[in-house]
Order: structure tokens, then C-alpha cells, then sequence
């Protein structure tokens, strides 16, 4: 029973698996199938579209003055301090103007001495041209006395001497009346001396009253102090800078244009076209414009500067700053705005073809903002034609003839 029980066992076992595998079913032959992948797709039509490019722009200001000093004197008060607001006219610092005073007393008492002068030239000239007239005529007595001392001398009834003494007379008569007339000739060459004189020393007035307003620094425009370098009691020299500012309502933006964009741009000038941008600091929305380019490429730059004026209101934005900014370019014709995601590499799209996948070449030719604010690439293909289904969706083993189907949003 030890024997045969154990090959009992075996021989029912070896039965059961004969059963089971004569009575197993038939596999079912394999049927491939191909796979379909479900993409995103949009459809897609020509348009006449602007470009957008981002910047990085820094705020400057073509009215940025250093106010300096005019004159070699003590600080006696300063009124501002770096980041304040200003108007024009308000007074920033004060300088002692005492020295500048006393000069300008000096030449005030110079011009009244030369005018003083002039004034007595005239009387003078006046007088001697009175003067003159009796000297010419004691000239006529002198001339006579002459004549009737040398009838008297011929008759021998006057003596030689008397001849002498009336042609002496004569002579110092006569000398008299030509340096009487001398001194009238004179006359407008000294009264020329004395005129530019007192032009000369009116000058000096006018420099000394200048140096006196000079005394009181004032913001020449309303503006915003950027630094102060002087403070109470200091001594300053002539030249020596006090206060920096600069106009706040003349503030632009700089940004560097790249020279991909520059002719467009240039061109657009040229034609007067606006070109605008958008600036979004502080939580708000800026709109600017396209003033000018700049005259001078630095060297090692990648393009030529840009300058943008703000269209509204001046921010005040500090001097300095940088920001983004966001330039619409010239409007390009016969273009598509497709999602990033549409794109493969830089020049390379995929169109739904009857349910497979079509390559298509393109050429990029911008970026693009749509008015909900979606970021999208322009694109320019003679392979696309308006109406069709462009995918935009990443697939990662994208080839053409791939079988695709549209996704439900």
C-alpha cells in the first residue's frame, strides 16, 4: 500500500492534466492596431497684425541739471533734501551774498561817477561854444587895434611899440580862439571815452547784480531733487555743484532696439507712424510712444537706443529705474497668431491633414498679444491656408502621418 498509493496519485494527477489540456480553448489570433493621439487644435485664418517685442527700458530724463554755484561763498540755509518734489522758482539753497552786495554798491557808485561826468562834458561843451563866439569876437577888436596902431605907425603919430603890443594881442586872441576850437572838436571823442565807460561799468553792474540773484539757488522747472551735496556752513567755490534735480515732466524711457526691428521702426518714423508701448509698473498700465532713435551706436551694443514719452500724465518715476516695456511694431500683413505651443523648434508647425499630422514650414516673425492678454507667436507660411486646424499641443514623438484626433475642450 506504501508503493501503490503514492502511484496512484500520480497516475490520477497526469489524467486531470490530460483532460484540462485536451479541453482548453484556442487563443485568438493578434490584430494590431494603431494608435491615435488626442491633441489640442485651432482654426486658423490670415490677419494684418502687429508684433509686440519686450524691452528692458530704464527711466531717464534729457533735463537733468546740476545746479552749481556762481560764486565763492559761505551756505547759509539749504531748503531741500534728496527725493523731494519741487516747483519751479522755489528756493533750494542760499548762499551769503554780502561780498556780491558790496561789489555791486562799487559799481553803482562808478556808473553814477561816469554819468556824472559825462553830464558835466556836455555843460562844458555848451560853454565853450559860447566862449568861442566872444573870443572871435575880441579876435575882430584885436585885428582892428592892429590896423589902427600901424596907420598911426606909417603917420608917425604911433610909436613901434604900440604896433608890437596890439599884434601880441592878436596872437594870444587868436591862439585862444583855435584852443577854444580845439577843445570844441574834442568834445565827441571825449564824450565817446566817457559813454563806453559807463557801458563798461554798466556791465559790471548788471554782473554784480547777477552775482546777487545768483546768491538764492532756485529749481529752474518743477522737478525732483536727486541730490544734495552741500549743507549748512559749508564754504563753496565757483563751479561747485549744490543740488542735482531734474524735470519730471520731461522723464522718457531708453531701451535698446534689436536690429532685427530697427528698419521697421525707422521706417515708421520716417512716415510719421506711431508706434506705441506699454509700461506696467507699481500695479499700473502706462501707455507711451516712439519719439526718436538715437544719433550714436555704443560700441558693443546689439542695437541702437530708443527713446519713449509717456503719452499722459508724467509717474515720477525715480531716474534710474528699470523697467519692461512692451513696444507694438509696424503691423505685418498675411500672418497667423498661433499658441507657443503650436510651434516646433523656431520654423516648424503641424496641421491636421484627414486625421494625421502635416508639417509645415514657417517662418516666425514675431510675437503677439491678443486683447485678452494670451501670449501668441505670429507666424508667415505659403503652406497654411485659411480655415485650417493647426495643432497646438506639445506631442513629444510628433512626426508627419501621425494619426491624431481633435480633443474635447
Amino acid at each position: 500500500m506504501k508503493i501503490l498509493l503514492p502511484l496512484l496519485f500520480i497516475v490520477l494527477g497526469l489524467a486531470g492534466l490530460m483532460t484540462l489540456l485536451s479541453n482548453r480553448p484556442d487563443a485568438a489570433s493578434a490584430v494590431a492596431t494603431e494608435k491615435v493621439w488626442a491633441v489640442a487644435i485651432q482654426s486658423v485664418r490670415r490677419e494684418r497684425l502687429s508684433p509686440v517685442v519686450n524691452l528692458f527700458g530704464r527711466i531717464e530724463s534729457p533735463r537733468a541739471a546740476r545746479l552749481s554755484a556762481a560764486l565763492a561763498s559761505d551756505v547759509l540755509e539749504v531748503t531741500v533734501a534728496e527725493g523731494q518734489y519741487v516747483t519751479a522758482g522755489a528756493a533750494l539753497v542760499r548762499l551769503d551774498n554780502i561780498d556780491a552786495r558790496n561789489r555791486l554798491s562799487e559799481r553803482k557808485a562808478e556808473a553814477a561817477d561816469i554819468s556824472a561826468q559825462i553830464e558835466s562834458e556836455n555843460q562844458r561843451h555848451l560853454a565853450d561854444q559860447e566862449a568861442l563866439r566872444y573870443e572871435q569876437s575880441l579876435l575882430a577888436l584885436a585885428r582892428k587895434s592892429v590896423q589902427r596902431a600901424e596907420r598911426l605907425a606909417s603917420t608917425q603919430v604911433g610909436a613901434e611899440s604900440q604896433v608890437d603890443d596890439a599884434r601880441r594881442s592878436m596872437l594870444q586872441q587868436e591862439l585862444g580862439v583855435t584852443s577854444r576850437r580845439l577843445a570844441i572838436n574834442d568834445h565827441t571823442a571825449r564824450l565817446a571815452q566817457l559813454n563806453a565807460r559807463r557801458a563798461r561799468a554798466r556791465a559790471l553792474q548788471s554782473q554784480a547784480e547777477r552775482d546777487v540773484s545768483r546768491s538764492q539757488i532756485v529749481a529752474p522747472y518743477d522737478g525732483r531733487i536727486t541730490a544734495v551735496h552741500v549743507a549748512r556752513g559749508d564754504r563753496v567755490r565757483i563751479g561747485d555743484g549744490l543740488v542735482d534735480l531734474y524735470d519730471v515732466g520731461r522723464t522718457e524711457v531708453r531701451a535698446q532696439i534689436p536690429t532685427r526691428h530697427l528698419a521697421g521702426l525707422r521706417n515708421a518714423l520716417y512716415e510719421s507712424d506711431t508706434i506705441h508701448s506699454t509700461l506696467k509698473v507699481d500695479g499700473r498700465i502706462l501707455m507711451l510712444r516712439l519719439d526718436r532713435l538715437a544719433g550714436q551706436v555704443e560700441i558693443g551694443s546689439g542695437g541702437v537706443d530708443a527713446f519713449f514719452h509717456f503719452t499722459d500724465q508724467r509717474p515720477g518715476l525715480e531716474l534710474g529705474r528699470t523697467v519692461d516695456l512692451r513696444v507694438e511694431l509696424p503691423a505685418e500683413s498675411d500672418v497667423f497668431a498661433v499658441p507657443l505651443a503650436a510651434l516646433y523648434g523656431r520654423d516648424r508647425i503641424y496641421k491636421m491633414d484627414d486625421g494625421r499630422l502635416k508639417g509645415v514650414a514657417v517662418e516666425r516673425v514675431g510675437d503677439y498679444v491678443d486683447g485678452d492678454g494670451n501670449s501668441k507667436v505670429l507666424i508667415r507660411s505659403g503652406g497654411i491656408d485659411d480655415g485650417d486646424q493647426v495643432v497646438i499641443s506639445q506631442l513629444p514623438n510628433a512626426v508627419d502621418g501621425l494619426r491624431i484626433e481633435a480633443r474635447a475642450n
